[in-house]
């Protein structure tokens, strides 16, 4: 089964936090694609651009500058992962949450998106 898993945050709230945290959590999430490709699990992952370069494309092509959750936070970053169940896609949010104080959005990719 494939999952995502959607980190949501705001690049200023990043730079808020101190120079310590902030190296401690790109070295935790350095390992943890490493342990992830290392374990077959990993299927892909993005590192996202700032939100403030987001922009959305609506019908007409109309555009304007911001993300699409604009009540929220906007996407970070993303992993998808190929693990047995949804318990494992679970953990591995959790590690991610637990290091990283926030929330982790767990979505399953379906079947029929698949591809080899």
């Amino acid at each position: 089964m494939r999952y995502m898993l959607l980190l949501h945050g705001r690049e200023s709230e990043v730079w808020g936090r101190t120079p310590e945290w902030v190296e401690e959590a790109t070295a935790f999430l350095a390992r943890f694609d490493d342990e992830l490709a290392s374990r077959s699990e990993l299927e892909w992952t993005e590192v996202l651009d700032s939100d403030a370069h987001a922009s959305l494309v609506g019908p007409g092509q109309e555009t304007r500058p911001g993300w699409f959750n604009a009540q929220g936070d906007p996407l970070a970053r993303l992993w998808v992962v190929r693990v047995a169940d949804a318990a494992r896609a679970a953990e591995l949010a959790s590690q991610i949450a637990g290091e990283l104080d926030t929330w982790v959005e767990v979505r399953e990719c379906l079947p029929s998106a698949q591809r080899p």
